[in-house]
C-alpha cells in the first residue's frame, strides 16, 4: 500500500527475529520494480559475501501485486542470477472470494493483479477452506485451471502449510523442469 507499517511492525521489541528483513523504500513491490529489489537483494548479497548465512530469500509481496516485475527482474539482471535463482512464484488464494477477484473490471491499460497472481505461480495455496462448501472449492480450483493447469494447488485453512511446500520447489530450474 501507500504506507508502509511492516518496518514499523519489525521494530516492535516483541519480535525477536533470525530473520534479516530488507524493506522496500516505497513499503511494497505491487506496482514497479525500481532498482530497490535488485538494491536490496545485492545488499544481502553483500551481507553473505562478509559471512553471514541465509537459507533463502522470500519476496513477499503483501497483497494484490503483480508478480511479473519481480520475475522480470530475476530474469532479466545477470548480476542476481549469477547467485540467485528464482525457486518459484507461490500465490496465496483467498478461495471465498478469489472468483469474485478475478472478475473485477480494470481500467483499460491496467492488468487484473489476481489474475495475473494466479497465471503465473507455480503453486497455488488456496486458503479459507474452511469457509466455503466442496462444491464452491471445486468451482473455484475449476476456475484456477482454466488460467493456470500447470501450478500445484494446495488447500489451506488459516494460511496453515508445510514448510516444505514452500521452499526447494525449482520450477525456474531447468534441470528440474521435468518434474
Amino acid at each position: 500500500g501507500e504506507i508502509s507499517i511492516d518496518d514499523a511492525l519489525l521494530k516492535q521489541e516483541k519480535m525477536n527475529l533470525a530473520e534479516k528483513v530488507v524493506v522496500m523504500d516505497n513499503g511494497c513491490m505491487c506496482c514497479t520494480i525500481r532498482g530497490d529489489l535488485v538494491a536490496g537483494l545485492m545488499q544481502i548479497l553483500e551481507d553473505i559475501r562478509k559471512g553471514g548465512t541465509i537459507d533463502q530469500i522470500m519476496i513477499e509481496t503483501t497483497g494484490m501485486a503483480d508478480p511479473v516485475p519481480i520475475v522480470r527482474t530475476f530474469m532479466s539482471n545477470p548480476e542476481l542470477t549469477a547467485e540467485l535463482r528464482l525457486d518459484a512464484v507461490v500465490t496465496m488464494a483467498d478461495s471465498k472470494h478469489l472468483i469474485g477477484r478475478l472478475d473485477d473490471q480494470v481500467q483499460e491499460g491496467a492488468v487484473n493483479e489476481a489474475y495475473q497472481q494466479i497465471a503465473f505461480a507455480d503453486k497455488i495455496i488456496l486458503n479459507k477452506l474452511d469457509l466455503i462448501t466442496t462444491e464452491q472449492a471445486i468451482t473455484v480450483k475449476d476456475r484456477i485451471r482454466e488460467i493456470n493447469k500447470y501450478a500445484k494447488v494446495i488447500g489451506a485453512v488459516k494460511g496453515r502449510v508445510r514448510m516444505e511446500e514452500l521452499v526447494n520447489i525449482r520450477a525456474h530450474d531447468m534441470c528440474n523442469f521435468v518434474n
